[in-house]
């Protein structure tokens, strides 16, 4: 039985009379187990503490037999080799962007990149919560993959760290920008900036050796990287917010694990996503004040509704691209499933 049936409510345990999941599961029995978690970027990261606390609830709540040990920034395996890692068992978790491996993830690819379509990550982890849990075909995605999705992540509107100011979409012209999987890339194309595909970690070196022109990133991840020491210009500009990258166990071993231990990844899992929502503008905060000591600046982008108005849709743009590629059925399942997210939420 997957996370994704703790997602829609299917999984009903006894507890004890009194109701208290923490405290009854407290009281069990637990096999002592050491896993390992494979991860492609550093702990400084929101998410990467969401994860951590993920992994202290869990030792917590099991009475210290169950514990994680973390890899971090690709330690274990590059950013191409963690889906491998995780999904034939040779780790126990992975951490990495489904957009990474496009091939592999079309599907889910859509909430963990696509720009120009939501404004807050907090909506974004709830879409992604909801594909997870609801849809056939995210749902075939974990399972042709041997995945179990154990934590959600977020990432605020994404920005630009330029090592010149940019404030209009001509100043964008020809313009390295990093980018990644296949939406970020296009975007860029459509107002005429140069994608260069740059893992996260490579970022920072490649603009200080002139490779790139401009990071791609949230303030937060900007700032966790150090980018103000050799990108000067922080961009207001606003290319929308992501799910940002996922959080993997091996399936088989998810699958072979006992219900208590399940149901404390549940519990686990709940602290870890309400920490990390409530922790984006404390992130965004601490890191622009960050960025403006090192003497960064914010430069204020001038034409953010032309921009929006070269993008009025994506998510059409998104189906229609999926459907010449023979997903059609699974890609209108998506979206609508994604739609009714929004609604939801308005």
């Amino acid at each position: 039985m997957g996370l994704s049936k703790f997602f829609a409510g299917a999984v009903a345990m006894a507890i004890g009379a009194a109701g208290l999941a923490g405290t009854a599961a407290a009281q069990e029995e637990f096999k002592s187990m050491n896993l390992r978690w494979a991860h492609f970027a550093p702990p400084a990261w929101g998410s990467a503490q969401a994860e951590q606390l993920f992994a202290k609830e869990i030792e917590k709540r099991t009475n210290g037999k169950v514990k994680i040990q973390f890899y971090w920034s690709g330690s274990l395996g590059g950013p191409g080799e963690l889906m491998d890692l995780v999904s034939s068992g040779a780790v126990d978790f992975a951490s990495f962007p489904p957009t990474y491996y496009p091939a592999q993830w079309p599907m889910m690819g859509l909430i963990n990149s696509l720009p120009m379509t939501w404004q807050d990550p907090k909506l974004a982890m709830d879409i992604q919560e909801y594909q997870i849990a609801n849809n056939k075909a995210i749902q075939a995605e974990l399972d042709k993959n041997n995945l179990e999705a154990v934590l959600i992540h977020g990432l605020p509107p994404y920005r630009l760290q330029c090592t010149m100011p940019v404030k209009t979409i001509e100043d964008l012209k020809g313009k390295r920008i990093r980018t990644f999987g296949d939406w970020p890339p296009y975007v860029m194309k459509q107002i005429g900036a140069v994608p260069v595909n740059v893992p996260l970690g490579e970022m920072y070196e490649s603009i200080q050796r002139g490779s790139l022109d401009c990071g791609y990133n949230p303030v937060e991840n900007s700032g966790f990287l150090k980018l103000y020491e050799v990108a000067k210009n922080w961009s207001d500009i606003n290319f929308g917010a992501i799910a940002a990258y996922s959080s993997f166990m091996n399936k088989d071993k998810f699958e072979a694990m006992p219900d208590n231990l399940k149901k404390v990844f549940k519990e686990a899992y709940d602290v870890a996503v309400a920490w990390e929502k409530e922790n984006f503008e404390v992130a965004e905060k601490k890191h622009l004040e960050d960025a403006n000591a090192a003497g960064a600046q914010v430069v204020h982008f001038e034409e953010q509704e032309k921009l929006n108005a070269m993008f009025p849709d994506m998510l059409k743009t998104w189906q229609d691209t999926m459907c010449e590629k023979n997903l059609c059925e699974e890609a209108k399942s998506v979206v609508a499933d994604t739609k009714k997210v929004m609604e939801q939420a308005k």
